[in-house]
């Protein structure tokens, strides 16, 4: 967690923190069935937009920084109990997950 705190005071404001399901522990046809990560080198699309204004190409700009942020989860989706999660103190922390209900990636 992260303290973020008042400009003025330095008094704690809020807490933040991130997140992270841990997918390297996934198996094809289990727990997911397709993947697609497009990576462009940022030379390339500079070349692409210099191209288009100089040749009248139209264009269009899209962000998708936040395509799949907080998305309904196709199937069940279960992990581990994060560090510092408290429960009641009768019930040991080891039987327990989470069920995903929505995407955190991001």
């Amino acid at each position: 967690m992260r303290r973020k705190r008042k400009i003025g005071t330095g008094e704690i404001s809020k807490y933040k923190m991130r997140l992270n399901a841990h997918g390297g522990q996934q198996e094809q046809g289990i727990n997911y069935w397709e993947t697609y990560s497009p990576v462009v080198m940022w030379t390339t699309v500079k070349l692409i937009i210099t191209l288009a204004t100089i040749d009248g190409w139209p264009s269009r700009q899209l962000d998708f920084t936040q395509a799949y942020r907080q998305a309904d989860v196709d199937g069940d989706i279960y992990m581990k109990l994060p560090k510092g999660f408290k429960i009641q103190e009768k019930h040991p922390k080891e039987g327990y997950c989470l069920k995903l209900l929505k995407n955190i990636y991001g």
